[in-house]
């Protein structure tokens, strides 16, 4: 009778597809469906004013398409060729962690991984050393040696990189004990420091992702997984619909649709209120320490911000529009998405709700906003809507915008990796997908349903 009843107010919510549709965060969705509020609304407290906005082009104006996949008017962007033979060692784990690292290699877009096949290196007699030459002549530029020495149910790893422009030297060696089982933690350890080590930044690997995924009628789960798609498991209780995670203090937290409204937990907590309120209360994302929702509690959908333990409450927005999907981004810049144009469009403001400005102006129909962390990039991603739902970017300096995929069925709800190297979001082809900033090199890498992702920072 409850999964019933939920089943239908999730059905009822669909009368708000008109406004953004339930792509967005499933947030939009559920606001038209819920009854309004019984108590009187209270005075607003003034608000600061909006800053000027830019003038809207005349007319609608689309989203761009995606770009040529290879111009052949600039140069191709040039890949660093680094080889990566078996760990030495162990028969089982030695080629298990080589594998992590070249597949690290090939998601961040920055790599070509050669073939084994192609070495001409004696392995055996270069152990863990290097002769230039033999690599050179493969064309590598950089080279990955290591070692698994196992004693008593643990193991120690020893590795190395080799920039063959420097000659045999390492120029990189990094030591990890532990046990077994750390063996894939301990190859996303080193292949950041590759990454800092010939770029000057860190890379995200062995970062994670949360997401929400429909397992039957009435019902959605909160699951994560390593970014590279390992270890996928649920974290919310499995039952009823849980939705709209985010990381945060304590772990992932999340909205809970009940038969008598919906609030936000977060996982070890088996469904415990944390952050409630009349109405509806959802789509949580904490920025420093506060805590960012948005609740119906004074009649519309607005966007609030709170402690984690959900006190100390503040209203953010005030507007007759649906205000909904706030991310916090760097120097605590807030995205969210609002209709208070028409169409659902990307707007920011400051955590104290004040300085707001409308972002897209491209396409009726942008959501799920996504800071890239880099605050020198000024990168949003989005889903927008041109003729099906597809991922972009704007740059909210300069208004560029990049189309992210196109032609490949729906895809949506993007998440900037820590270093911004890799965006990954949902599409209908079958799972998690990654590409790079440019929607190149597309994986997936998490198979199944999903929606409303992000990334672990």
């Amino acid at each position: 009778m409850r999964t019933d009843v939920l089943k239908k107010v999730e059905m009822r919510s669909n009368r708000l597809a008109k406004v953004v549709s339930a792509a967005a965060v499933g947030v939009l969705v559920v606001l038209a469906a819920w009854p309004a509020v019984s108590q009187p609304q209270q005075p607003r407290p003034p608000q600061p004013q909006p800053q000027p906005q830019p003038q809207q082009p005349a007319g609608d104006v689309n989203l761009p398409p995606r770009g040529v996949v290879i111009d052949i008017d600039s140069p191709e962007r040039a890949l660093y060729k680094i080889a990566v033979p078996n760990l030495r060692g162990s028969s089982s784990l030695g080629p298990a962690g080589a594998d992590v690292l070249r597949n690290d290699f090939r998601l961040v877009s920055l790599f070509q991984v050669l073939d084994a096949r192609s070495f001409v290196a004696d392995l055996d007699a270069e152990a863990l050393g290097l002769v230039p030459t033999a690599w050179s002549a493969v064309g590598a530029q950089g080279v990955i040696k290591g070692e698994i020495r196992e004693t008593g149910g643990r193991i120690e790893v020893e590795m190395r990189l080799y920039e063959i422009a420097r000659g045999a030297s390492a120029t990189l060696t990094r030591t990890y004990r532990g046990g077994a089982g750390e063996l894939r933690g301990f190859m996303h350890d080193f292949a950041n420091e590759v990454l800092r080590q010939l770029t000057g930044d860190a890379g995200a690997f062995g970062s994670r992702f949360t997401f929400a995924r429909r397992v039957g009628p009435g019902r959605k789960d909160v699951y994560t997984a390593d970014f590279d798609g390992q270890s996928v498991g649920r974290v919310s209780s499995g039952r009823g619909i849980a939705m709209l995670p985010a990381f945060g203090p304590g772990g992932v937290w999340y909205s809970i649709l009940s038969i008598d409204g919906m609030f936000i937990t977060r996982s070890g907590q088996r469904d415990r209120p944390i952050i409630t309120g009349d109405g509806l209360n959802m789509g949580v994302t904490f920025c420093g320490s506060r805590a960012l929702f948005v609740s119906t509690r004074d009649g519309n959908s607005e966007i609030y911000s709170s402690n984690a333990d959900g006190t100390d409450v503040r209203r953010l927005t005030n507007h007759g529009g649906i205000d909904v999907s706030p991310t916090c981004g760097p120097g605590g810049k807030v995205a969210f998405v609002s209709d208070r144009h028409g169409g659902a469009q990307i707007f920011t403001m400051d955590m104290n709700g004040g300085g707001v400005t409308r972002i897209t102006f491209r396409g009726s129909y942008n959501q799920t906003p996504a800071w890239c962390p880099k605050a020198d990039l000024h990168l949003l991603a989005f889903t927008g809507r041109e003729g099906g739902l597809d991922v972009f970017t704007v740059n909210t300096a300069t208004g560029a915008y990049t189309r992210l995929t196109q032609g490949q069925g729906v895809n949506k709800d993007p998440a900037f990796s820590a270093d911004c190297r890799m965006v990954a979001f949902a599409s209908s082809r079958g799972g998690i997908f990654l590409s790079n900033p440019e929607g190149m090199n597309q994986n997936m890498v998490v198979r199944g349903a999903a929606e409303t992702i992000r990334w672990s920072r």
